[in-house]
């Protein structure tokens, strides 16, 4: 099943090289015609409007060529002195997205808005390999067609090969793709006011306006877009009152989340606006954070859901409520404490914290969709490392920028890191400087001894495992689509 790494595709080539008696030399082409074999079914199921069709402009005949550039390539003004106009009336007579374009940031741009589920790429093999780079951290399918003359002008291409390309389609319905953009537009669409209301009724009391108002705010939705997506992954047929009720109930405990951790963690700001208990007192923040915990959990009890399937609803968020509360209580106490947690025991609280959010948000959707224990297990993990990764990746990135948690609360993972990589001799500086607040000793030494980069080595290597991990779920939709969140969240590391 695809995906398949650059790596995998190199065996594949070794494999056929070594039993075929085939030259060196095309190691390159039998990686390409390898890849192509394995995406093949998977394009061909995909229609026809959502496929992006590329050609190089080292195809056209530079002696009589008129067409002009724009942003997006070449310009063809068919004037037939070439094999471009050709090839390009066919694609787009199909619905393909077709362009004339030299290198991959159109293709990419147009990968991550979501606008095309494949690509068919026709170019040299350092521009397919390039594309292959471009493509493979999105997992979107493709089909690559190497130039049968290089050369950088007026190459030629495989006429009947770029036509079984294009034409390739065979609906499979094996073969169910998730659009990434598509559902998250759903799940947004949830957390307008009218339709918020429709769900859950009329606020009554001032403390359902203002809990109202908390699932109304800002933030990514990016729980509630995990429990669609896990759950549209195994429902042929969804029930919109079902999955409404799902993705709501998800947001509702985060948000209860959030309102409890400003309080915790005394900050004046979140998305750009003053937090809940700024506005309003802490005892007024806490009781809107423990009615939205209650309602997350009626939501689900009342769904229309069978009695086994609510009952396996609650266990998943209850075990995630509890998991939660015992990530959050190791920072409270280490901070307390003004203890730098060892780097495991920091790994086992992102678990606790920040992964039993994704976990719940997965595990929901998919149980009710009907996802088998194998499955499960499968989400379980890779919640795991996601979770993990995100908040490795929030750390690096407020290292990065202001030097975030550190200067606000002194409580980081690249603290953890450096207190495993100092030697004995430097250990009590660091931890003077930590007590005292001392950020100048503090930046210094986590320069000195590489921190950032040993933590980013760190996250490449969590990034890894969660992609080794999908390779064991069967439900090819969902591991694409997750592959494509993988890209999209982790993209500056892939």
């Amino acid at each position: 099943m695809p995906p398949v790494s650059h790596d995998r595709l190199f065996h594949f080539a070794s494999l056929l090289i070594e039993t075929e008696k085939w030259e060196e030399r095309y190691r390159a082409f039998i990686m390409v015609c390898c890849g192509n074999a394995i995406w093949r079914s998977v394009v061909g199921a995909i229609p026809f409007s959502r496929r992006i069709f590329l050609l190089p402009q080292c195809l056209r005949n530079i002696a009589y060529c008129t067409a002009e550039q724009d942003e997006l390539g070449l310009l063809c003004n068919e004037c037939g002195n070439c094999s471009i106009s050709g090839f390009l009336r066919e694609a787009e007579n199909l619905g393909y997205v077709a362009l004339v374009t030299e290198g991959t940031t159109i293709t990419t741009r147009l990968i991550e808005s979501g606008k095309v589920d494949a690509v068919i790429g026709v170019g040299c093999m350092e521009v397919l390999q390039k594309m292959f780079a471009s493509v493979s951290k999105y997992s979107i399918p493709g089909i690559g067609i190497p130039l049968t003359t290089c050369g950088c002008v007026e190459t030629t291409a495989d006429s009947t090969w770029i036509k079984h390309e294009i034409y390739n389609f065979l609906e499979d319905p094996s073969v169910r793709l998730l659009n990434l953009n598509y559902l998250r537009n759903k799940s947004s669409s949830i957390f307008g006011e009218e339709q918020l209301i429709r769900i859950l009724g009329v606020a009554k009391s001032k403390t359902e306006i203002i809990a109202y108002e908390s699932l109304l705010s800002g933030g990514q939705r990016l729980r509630p877009f995990f429990t669609v997506l896990a759950y549209e992954a195994f429902v042929t047929e969804p029930d919109p009152a079902i999955l409404n009720m799902l993705a709501l109930s998800v947001e509702c405990f985060h948000k209860a989340s959030l309102i409890h951790d400003d309080i915790e963690d005394n900050d004046d700001l979140r998305y750009g606006v003053e937090t809940l208990h700024t506005q309003r007192g802490i005892p007024v923040a806490i009781n809107v954070g423990d009615y939205l915990i209650g309602e997350g959990y009626r939501l689900i009890s009342e769904s229309s859901l069978s009695p086994e399937m609510i009952r396996e609803g609650i266990k998943i968020v209850s075990r995630g409520h509890r998991s939660l509360t015992i990530g959050q209580g190791a920072e409270l106490i280490a901070i307390h404490s003004n203890e730098i947690l060892p780097l495991n025991e920091m790994l086992e609280l992102f678990e606790n914290k920040t992964a039993a959010a994704f976990k719940v948000s997965l595990l929901l959707g998919a149980t009710i969709g009907g996802a088998s224990k194998e499955i499960l297990d499968v989400l379980s993990h890779f919640s795991r490392l996601i979770g993990i990764g995100y908040q490795i990746k929030d750390d690096l990135s407020d290292y990065q920028g202001h030097k975030g948690d550190i200067a606000i609360r002194k409580f980081s993972i690249l603290l953890s890191m450096l207190k495993g990589k100092l030697p004995d001799t430097e250990t009590e500086i660091f931890l003077a400087a930590y007590k005292t607040g001392d950020l100048e000793v503090l930046y210094h030494l986590i320069d000195q001894n590489q921190i950032p980069e040993a933590t980013k080595d760190l996250l490449i290597n969590i990034i890894n495992e969660a992609k080794d991990c999908l390779n064991n779920l069967s439900n090819l939709g969902l591991k694409l689509a997750l592959y494509e969140v993988l890209g999209k969240i982790f993209k500056e590391y892939l």
